[in-house]
């Protein structure tokens, strides 16, 4: 199966150490796996669930990919940029009918040659059933399917790297979920670091269950699969609301991380893990010295909408 990964994808991407005052007077050495810097247009985790699907949409000789997402998704962004890109054409299959063509992301989507397929939020329920698949095919024909969110073995194998990537010792690592598709990833290749999933969704206590499917289903071994699980730690306090909720107290973190740190969050995932993180440290009784890792999923091309939506600008 060919690999196509562009030389101007960054990758590995860097791995940065930060200066931030909780974490500094908690003993606490702060990194941020800097994968938003991946690529301007296909940033974050998005490319490394994207990478594998597409190397095995070519080796299938398919030029379409076909996903699905809401109308402000990350993942439909980037997989209109990653088929353009590699000279293929996209489908985007969008939640809801009155989803509006030229917000800041389905314009983007459409520039970069992607159709839009908007449905009603009840059809969307039924996108992954065989049934929904079958009538795509006969709607458009040929394609590759790519589930939302990219999340599909092929996704947790391209977030596997991630954890390849880290040539340091650390204590604890965080990151942002939605569908668990890079916590499993991570947790398959941990090696031994605790894992702190912060769901971006209410309700989002399903995702460990998620998470230890696919660990199993790649080691087929109870017992491995319970040792890597022992260190998946789910916070499931931190979604503000739900997903795509926000309230003052996370803009307030937000902009205070950027103004200590110079890196910006997005409110939906990185910045709810961020700030489930900075909880965490504030409960650490000792000062022993810990090194914590904070993974940047990107999603920085949703803070327009988000602003409009609030009616003030983020940073």
């Amino acid at each position: 199966m060919p690999l196509v990964t562009p030389s101007r994808f960054k990758i590995p991407s860097p791995l940065q150490r930060v200066s931030h005052l909780l974490f500094s007077e908690k003993g606490i050495d702060l990194y941020v796996k800097r994968d938003d810097l991946i690529h301007p247009d296909i940033s974050g985790n998005k490319w490394r669930k994207l990478k594998y699907n597409i190397a095995t949409a070519q080796h299938k000789g398919s030029d379409t990919l076909l996903t699905y997402g809401g109308a402000h998704s990350n993942h439909i962004a980037a997989t209109a940029a990653a088929a353009a890109i590699h000279g293929m054409k996209s489908i985007g299959v969008i939640r809801a009918m009155d989803a509006d063509l030229d917000n800041p992301t389905l314009s983007y989507a459409r520039s970069k040659g992607m159709h839009i397929h908007r449905v009603s939020r009840e059809e969307f329920k039924n996108v992954d059933t065989l049934d929904y698949l079958e009538s795509m095919k006969s709607m458009f024909g040929r394609f590759y399917n790519i589930p939302q969110g990219g999340a599909n073995y092929y996704g947790v194998q391209g977030c596997m790297e991630i954890m390849s990537e880290i040539d340091m010792e650390a204590e604890r690592l965080f990151i942002g979920c939605g569908t668990g598709t890079t916590l499993s990833g991570l947790a398959i290749a941990n090696r031994g670091l605790d894992l702190y999933g912060v769901s971006a969704l209410k309700g989002g206590g399903f995702l460990r269950g998620e998470v230890e499917k696919n660990v199993d289903a790649l080691f087929k071994d109870s017992e491995t699969t319970s040792a890597q699980m022992e260190h998946v730690h789910l916070i499931t306090d931190a979604h503000f609301g739900g997903y795509a909720k926000i309230k003052p107290e996370l803009v307030a973190f937000i902009r205070n991380f950027y103004a200590e740190t110079g890196i910006k969050l997005d409110p939906i995932y990185t910045g709810k893990a961020a700030f489930a993180m900075a909880e965490e440290a504030k409960k650490k009784k000792d000062e022993k010295p810990e090194a914590w890792i904070l993974i940047h999923t990107g999603g920085l091309q949703g803070i327009p909408a988000m602003e409009r939506k609030m009616g003030m600008a983020l940073f």
